[in-house]
């Protein structure tokens, strides 16, 4: 065995169930995550008896890994717990550890590979990339408060400037480093991000549409706004507020519609002004998910987060 760190970017794909056995995407995107953190507490532990004399840099890495890591180890984790058969979640631990045993069979063959090794986990716990894994990190480290993820600096700024669906639009919005940017096929949906890595069932979208002359002059009131929706939508609530200094409006409302040849539902939080014969909105949403799942939870887990990206959204003239 050459060397360790190689390896760890290797295990978590060969770690996936078939798609016969695990079809939600967030399910495999929690096993791969899961599965790089055991195999690097694994290593970890197979420098300490091996090289004793590196104890001491190996417990402070662990300390400062727990710190870093150790929430989003708990968190998925309990995830897998609530998502798995006893069954499933037993052939994941046996798969795991029949893979490690094997990997971490022969001797590391010299102390400057161990060396080598915990400078780059010392490197990783200081500064989260953009590699797959560390999303996956960041995605279940702020699992239980998504919001948290900008607020403790992990964020990325998106700007209209220079797209090609956003011509005479100037709009920039905070985004968690964990959500996947993706485009949209919405002509008016300029850009959409997922959570999870692409992985989650919540979505960011930025719509903007060219009103019609005759809605040139739009008031956002409660009542215009909900004229606006197809009558299957259920209006729940919805606010005065201002965003970037301006008159807005919020809007939350759950939509049913088909997808994929199935009856579903959606739930949003729409974030709307006007500006330039143009209506904004800014469109925080949890779904597709079966008629009769209560989506409430849910969407009040990422109200803080869809609030904060409308509070800190600047629009320009």
């Amino acid at each position: 065995m050459k060397r360790i760190a190689p390896f760890l970017y290797l295990l978590f794909p060969i770690l996936c169930f078939s798609q016969e056995e695990i079809n939600d995407p967030k399910v495999t995107f929690a096993i791969e995550t899961y599965a790089f953190l055991k195999g690097q507490n694994t290593a970890l532990q197979k420098v300490a008896v091996q090289f004793p004399q590196l104890q001491p840099h190996v417990t402070a890495i662990e300390k400062n890994l727990k710190t870093v890591f150790g929430q989003a180890e708990n968190n998925i984790t309990q995830f897998l717990k609530q998502e798995l058969s006893s069954n499933e979640l037993d052939s994941l631990h046996n798969r795991i550890d029949s893979l490690l045993q094997l990997q971490f069979l022969h001797p590391i063959e010299k102390e400057k590979y161990a060396h080598d090794f915990l400078l780059k986990v010392k490197e990783r716990s200081n500064y989260i990339n953009n590699e797959s894994v560390s999303k996956g990190i960041l995605s279940f480290k702020y699992h239980d408060a998504p919001h948290q993820e900008i607020t403790d600096g992990h964020v990325d700024f998106f700007s209209t400037k220079n797209h090609p669906k956003a011509e005479e639009i100037s709009l920039k919005i905070p985004i968690p480093k964990s959500w996947l940017a993706e485009e949209a096929e919405m002509p008016e949906t300029i850009q959409q991000f997922t959570s999870y890595f692409g992985n989650g069932n919540e979505k960011i979208l930025i719509v903007v549409y060219d009103l019609p002359k005759e809605l040139h002059n739009i008031k956002l009131t409660e009542k215009s706004i909900s004229s606006l929706f197809p009558p299957e939508t259920n209006v729940i609530r919805t606010e005065a507020m201002t965003i970037d200094d301006m008159p807005a409006f919020m809007i939350e409302v759950e939509e049913s519609l088909t997808y994929q040849n199935e009856n579903m539902k959606i739930r949003m939080l729409q974030f709307m002004l006007v500006q330039d014969q143009k209506l904004y909105c800014l469109q925080g949403s949890i779904g597709p998910a079966e008629p009769d799942e209560d989506l409430e939870f849910q969407l009040k887990k990422y109200e803080p987060l869809f609030r904060l990206i409308a509070s800190r959204a600047e629009l320009k003239n």
